[in-house]
């Protein structure tokens, strides 16, 4: 694998050193005991469904160093250069009713805001379900696939995508406007594995309160860093579009929109962009 396959992105970096990465090194309790690394891969979500339905146990991670068919919610693509970033997925089998398995994507959230404001100067902001934003442009993203049954949750997938050292000019122009890095917000690259370690960590601090303890404490973090609270946004979802001023989420994790009306609206799934006041 060469960066000529990614046209724009300067020399790769070195790989990372996967062995400070594993559970006894980490001191981690649920996540990592076993790690799969490769220097490229499709979708490490796709690969870690396929060992989820395989068996494999709670916490069981697939890192690339690249991806050639990285995926992003509703269906869009992440783009994946090589040994710049951070592309992981986490085999979960929680302890959650179904109807709470969303719960899984805001604790995600929770723990890689906390993990990336220890690299940053300014704590980054969530843009609900699964974005995680600096300035108002896209850092890093999360991606859950679920494998329910009527009255409890087989697995989740459980997949991260950060922009770490990923310079402003080697994105496409398509993201250039809208996206960013840890490299361009500090002005400097940092340690992936450093990174990596300490998202892991959050990770399975995160993981283990939501388990142990409910969402409560979880959701109260994650509404101090909800990037659209009181302004106005268009949530298109499957079906309908609704216009309201975001107020929150609720015990499942809803978006919460009042409706000009002073209706509260619930939304379960959807794209969900701001809008100027007013504007429908």
């Amino acid at each position: 694998m060469g960066a000529e396959r990614w046209p724009g992105v300067a020399a790769p970096g070195d790989p990372l050193d996967v062995s400070s990465l594993a559970a006894g090194a980490l001191g981690t309790r649920r996540l990592g005991r076993k790690i799969h690394y490769f220097s490229e891969i499709s979708s490490t979500n796709a690969w870690a469904r396929r060992l989820a339905e395989m068996g494999a146990e709670d916490g069981e991670i697939v890192i690339a160093e690249g991806q050639t068919q990285g995926r992003g919610r509703l269906g869009r693509s992440w783009v994946s250069p090589p040994f710049c970033n951070l592309y992981f997925s986490l085999v979960l089998r929680p302890r959650l009713d179904p109807a709470h398995a969303a719960q899984l994507t805001l604790t995600a959230a929770v723990a890689v805001t906390d993990s990336l404001a220890a690299f940053m100067p300014v704590t980054p902001e969530i843009k609900w379900p699964n974005d995680v934003l600096a300035g108002g442009k896209k850092l890093a993203g999360i991606l859950t696939e679920s494998s329910c049954r009527s009255d409890r949750v087989d697995f989740v997938v459980l997949g991260i995508g950060v922009n770490v050292n990923y310079p402003t000019e080697a994105m496409p122009e398509a993201i250039r406007e809208r996206a960013t890095s840890i490299m361009a917000q500090n002005g400097s690259a940092v340690s992936r594995e450093r990174l990596a370690q300490r998202l892991i960590q959050d990770l399975d601090r995160c993981y283990g309160e939501l388990q142990d303890s409910g969402f409560a404490g979880i959701a109260a973090r994650w509404e101090e860093r909800f990037w659209l609270r009181g302004r106005t946004v268009r949530a298109v979802m499957l079906e309908e579009t609704v216009v309201g001023r975001a107020r929150g989420i609720d015990a499942e994790g809803a978006l919460l929109l009042e409706e000009a009306s002073g209706t509260i609206r619930r939304v379960l799934a959807g794209d969900v962009t701001p809008v100027e006041d007013g504007a429908a």
